[in-house]
């Protein structure tokens, strides 16, 4: 068992490393400042083989494994900790890889080229303002009128719709909609490409107002309204009322990945508070050197180390199922570690930023010091972003327990 990054890889990570020192780092705190990711840096960031790493080459696209994409994910978010770049890197590294795998050869055709190069981007409609974690309860419906389908109703906390307006060719979202009986549930989900913005023109059909969130500003979030969509049913993501187990590789690749982005922040806000305590002096010496922060410290640091271990376990099992079809792991184990990952990262992450910030003690109040923003980025995963603690915890339980029993 050999636990050191493969030369291919350390090299891999070097490139994002200079990539985010140089266009990253100086701009992250303007970016969570004024909520908007300039649209030059995502086209930067695709230029550098960096944006919808995931993708295909076919379609331009980099054709990276999930392993690379934490990598890439972790430096992103040590150099812009409080995670909307890293967020937007790791929507367009797992809904456009499902949709890759499951859409039309036409919408493909289409769509993917343009994400790959920073044109576009596909963000998720899942959630319903009567509630998250129950995704076979959408009531979003869609009705087929001959080779369309009409999508009416509304989802809440969409993401990115202000991006995919910024963005030239635009983009749309990976929408889960009800298509037949809701008494059926979950066997009545089919999944669409639904584009808000499609060649530069918006759909007059869809509209959205934007949530003001109190953290990880720049990737936007919104209630959006779908009245009378049509949508060609060539963007049809795979068969008609197939789509909860579809959308759920969503969700499993995504998590998969956010332990990654977490754990980066995670470390950025360690490090920051490593160097704050080494030169804080208190009563003649720095804080360091008192137990009450130096074991802290250690304990944080141990903490970490056996997150990102885990994180790049949930990678190294995605690559294992999509990238080398290795039939040893199967979806269950995707849905498993992506799951653990998610748990464990983000709520460590969340921990720290917590200790760092008493340890700045009440400087960290303020702006000026930037910790509150890595925080509350890391925040957003532990309240309920892409599935709450407790969904990652029954995922867990009926994986290793049994769902006759959980």
């Amino acid at each position: 068992m050999d636990f050191s990054e493969s030369p291919d890889h350390r090299v891999f990570r070097e490139s994002v490393r200079e990539f985010c020192k140089r266009y990253v780092e100086p701009v992250w705190i303007e970016i969570d400042e004024s909520g908007v990711i300039d649209p030059d840096l995502v086209r930067r960031m695709a230029e550098n083989g960096i944006y919808a790493l995931t993708l295909s080459e076919e379609y331009s696209g980099q054709g990276g494994t999930f392993t690379e994409a934490a990598i890439a994910g972790e430096e992103l978010a040590y150099h812009a900790p409080a995670l909307s770049l890293a967020v937007l890197f790791i929507i367009q590294s797992s809904w456009p890889y499902v949709f890759q795998l499951y859409g039309s050869d036409e919408a493909r055709s289409e769509v993917l080229p343009e994400v790959a190069r920073g044109r576009a981007a596909i963000g998720i409609a899942s959630t319903e303002a009567h509630g998250g974690s129950d995704v076979s309860d959408v009531r979003l419906l869609a009705v087929r009128e001959g080779d369309e389908w009409v999508v009416t109703g509304e989802k809440s906390m969409v993401s990115l719709p202000g991006v995919i307006e910024s963005l030239p060719w635009g983009g749309g979202w990976f929408t889960i909609a009800r298509t037949g009986d809701p008494r059926a549930k979950h066997n009545t989900i089919t999944d669409f490409l639904v584009l808000m913005k499609r060649k530069g023109v918006r759909d007059g059909s869809i509209s959205f107002r934007p949530w003001t969130e109190i953290g990880r500003k720049g990737l936007d979030t919104s209630v959006v309204t779908f009245n009378g969509t049509r949508v060609p049913d060539a963007f049809r993501i795979g068969d008609v009322n197939g789509g909860f187990r579809i959308a759920m590789e969503g969700f499993n690749l995504a998590r998969s990945m956010i332990g990654a982005i977490t754990v980066g922040s995670a470390r950025w806000m360690l490090d920051a508070g490593r160097e704050w305590i080494k030169q804080r002096v208190v009563f003649g010496k720095p804080i360091a050197s008192y137990q009450a922060i130096s074991f802290r410290f250690a304990d944080l640091a141990k903490e970490l180390e056996a997150a990102r271990l885990l994180c790049y376990k949930a990678a190294w099992v995605a690559d294992k199922y999509y990238v080398e079809r290795d039939g040893s792991v199967d979806l269950g184990d995707v849905a498993l570690y992506g799951a653990m990952s998610k748990l464990k990262c983000a709520a460590l992450a969340v921990e720290i930023g917590h200790e760092v910030m008493k340890w700045f003690g009440g400087a960290a109040y303020y702006k000026e010091t930037p910790i509150v923003r890595a925080w509350l980025g890391a925040l957003s995963y532990v309240l309920g972003a892409e599935g709450t603690e407790n969904m990652m915890r029954l995922i867990i339980a009926r994986r290793l327990i049994g769902r006759e029993y959980v």
